[in-house]
C-alpha cells in the first residue's frame, strides 16, 4: 500500500488514542499525563483512555457515584503507552458482549483487542499483521453479529476485515484492490442488514460500496464519477432506510446524493448550486422524517436546508443571514422538540438557534453575548429533552450551558473553571442516568466530571 495511506491510517489511530482528537485547544492534562479521551459507555461503567503520568496511555474505568476512576489494565506494562482507541460495542454487556478497540501491547503492534469491562477478560483478539508490525484496525462498525473494520495484514494493504470476537473468526473479508495497495475502506454506515462504505478498488476511485457481511455480498453500488477519478462520498447519513451523502460526480461539484443500495436508485438529489464547487452540503442530520443540512446555493449564502425522506424535494428552511451573507448553520443537534444549531444572522454573531422545521419556527434562542460578539456555541448534545453545550462569555470563557429552547431557559449551567478561564466541556457520554464529560477545573487541569440525575456536577478525583 502507499506510504501516504499508511501514514494517514496510523495518524488517525494514534491521534484518537493520544487525546488530541476532539480535545479543545487550551486543555491541560495532569502533570506528566494526558486528559481522559475517547470515552465509551459499557454497561454501568465508562471506559476511556488516560495517562496518569506513570503507566502511559492505558485503559481506564469509571463508575457513576463519584468514586475515583481506576486503571482497568496496563496493556503495555511500564511507562510506555498502549494507545487504546476506537471503542466499539458488539453485543450486550453481561450477555457475552464486549467493547472492541485498537491497542499496542509492545509485542504485536497496534492490533484488535476486546474487553468485557474486567481486567481478567481484556485481551487481544488477533494479531492481524503478525509480529511487531501494526495491523492498525480502524473504522470499527457493527453489522449483525460481527465487527467490520479496515486493517492491513502487511500483504493486502488496508482492506475490509470481519470478526466475531475471536482469533479464528477474524479474517480478511474481501480484497477490493488486489495486491499491497489497499482500498482503504472507511465511513462505515449501517442501513438495515447492509453496511455502506467508501473504498477505492484501484479502478473506480473512491466510490460508494455496500456489504451484507459476506465476500459475495460486497459490491460497488455505483461509479458516481465514471472512471478512475473519485466522487469521494462523504457524510453518510441514514434516513428512513435510505442513504444520503455528499459526492462530486465531476460535473455538478459537491452536492447532495441519495441511494437505496442499487445503481439505478443512486442519484443526485438536486444540483443546488450549478457547476463547481457545488453547494458543499455539510452537517447532514436526519430528524423527523427529513434531512437537514447547511449549504450554499450561490444566492443565499450558506443557510439551513431540508430534503424530504425520499430525496425528491429540497427546501430552504430559512435565510438566517438575509441575502448573500453566510449564516453557516453548524453542529445540528436534535433535542426534545427542536433542532438546535449555531448560526450567525449578521447582527448577533454566532449564537444558539433552533427550528421546528418551519421557516416561521426558525429563531434565535438566546443572544448570550449581546450585540455582534459571538458566544460561538459548540459541543451540542441532547440530554433529557434539553440541550447541553459549550459557549463563550467574555468574563467566563468557554463553559457549560443548557437550554430548553427558550431565552429564559438558556443559561450557564456551571462555571467549572471559575473566572475568565475556560473549562472547554466536551465528550458528553451517558451511562445510565449519569452524564460523564471531560472539562478543565479551577486548577486548569483536565479531568472527568459527572452530571447526576439531581443536576449536581461533580469532578471525579
Amino acid at each position: 500500500m502507499s506510504r501516504r495511506a499508511r501514514l494517514l491510517a496510523a495518524g488517525m489511530v494514534l491521534a484518537a488514542a493520544a487525546t488530541l482528537l476532539g480535545r479543545p485547544l487550551g486543555a491541560q492534562p495532569a502533570p506528566g499525563g494526558t486528559a481522559p479521551a475517547a470515552p465509551a459507555a459499557f454497561g454501568s461503567a465508562l471506559l476511556f483512555a488516560m495517562n496518569d503520568g506513570r503507566s502511559g496511555l492505558e485503559l481506564w474505568r469509571a463508575e457513576a457515584g463519584g468514586t475515583p476512576p481506576k486503571r482497568l489494565v496496563d496493556i503495555r506494562p511500564g511507562p510506555q503507552s498502549s494507545y487504546p482507541s476506537g471503542f466499539t460495542r458488539l453485543g450486550e454487556p453481561g450477555a457475552g458482549g464486549a467493547l472492541f478497540f485498537t491497542a499496542n501491547d509492545g509485542r504485536s503492534g497496534l492490533e484488535l483487542w476486546r474487553t468485557d469491562g474486567t481486567e481478567a477478560d481484556t485481551r487481544q483478539v488477533a494479531d492481524i499483521q503478525p509480529g511487531a508490525g501494526d495491523g492498525l484496525p480502524n473504522h470499527l462498525a457493527v453489522l449483525g453479529g460481527q465487527l467490520l473494520f479496515s486493517a492491513d495484514d502487511g500483504r493486502h494493504g488496508f482492506e475490509l476485515w470481519a470478526s466475531r470476537g475471536e482469533a479464528a473468526s477474524t479474517r480478511l473479508l474481501v480484497d477490493l484492490n488486489p495486491g499491497p495497495g489497499g482500498s482503504s475502506p472507511r465511513q462505515f454506515t449501517a442501513v438495515g442488514d447492509q453496511l455502506y462504505f467508501v473504498a477505492d478498488d484501484g479502478s473506480h476511485g473512491a466510490e460508494l460500496w455496500v456489504t451484507d457481511g459476506t465476500r459475495e455480498g460486497t459490491r460497488l453500488v455505483k461509479d458516481i464519477r465514471p472512471g478512475s477519478a473519485a466522487s469521494q462520498p462523504q457524510q453518510l447519513v441514514v434516513l428512513e432506510g435510505r442513504l444520503f451523502f455528499v459526492a462530486d460526480d465531476g460535473r455538478h461539484g459537491a452536492e447532495l446524493w441519495t441511494s437505496d443500495g442499487t445503481a439505478a436508485g443512486t442519484r443526485l438529489v438536486a444540483d443546488l448550486r450549478p457547476g463547481e464547487p457545488g453547494a458543499q452540503p455539510r452537517y447532514l442530520t436526519a430528524w423527523r422524517g427529513a434531512l437537514y443540512f447547511a449549504a450554499d446555493d450561490g444566492r443565499h449564502g450558506t443557510e439551513l436546508w431540508r430534503s424530504d425522506g425520499e430525496g425528491r424535494q429540497l427546501q430552504l428552511v430559512a435565510d438566517i443571514a438575509p441575502g448573500p451573507g453566510h449564516a453557516v448553520p453548524s453542529f445540528l443537534t436534535p433535542a426534545g422538540e427542536l433542532l438546535y444549531f449555531s448560526a450567525n444572522d449578521g447582527v448577533h454573531g454566532a449564537e444558539l438557534w433552533a427550528t421546528d422545521g418551519r421557516r416561521e419556527g426558525t429563531r434565535l434562542v438566546a443572544d448570550l453575548v449581546p450585540g455582534p460578539g459571538p458566544s460561538a456555541p459548540n459541543r451540542l448534545w441532547a440530554h433529557g429533552g434539553r440541550l447541553l453545550f459549550a459557549a463563550l462569555h467574555p468574563q467566563q470563557g468557554y463553559e457549560l450551558h443548557t437550554s430548553d429552547g427558550t431565552a429564559a431557559g438558556t443559561r450557564l449551567l456551571a462555571d467549572l473553571n471559575t473566572g475568565s478561564g475556560s473549562s472547554y466541556p466536551h465528550d458528553f457520554t451517558r451511562v445510565g442516568d449519569t452524564v460523564f464529560f471531560v472539562a478543565d477545573g479551577a486548577d486548569g487541569l483536565t479531568g472527568l466530571w459527572t452530571l447526576g440525575p439531581d443536576g449536581r456536577i461533580t469532578a471525579l478525583p
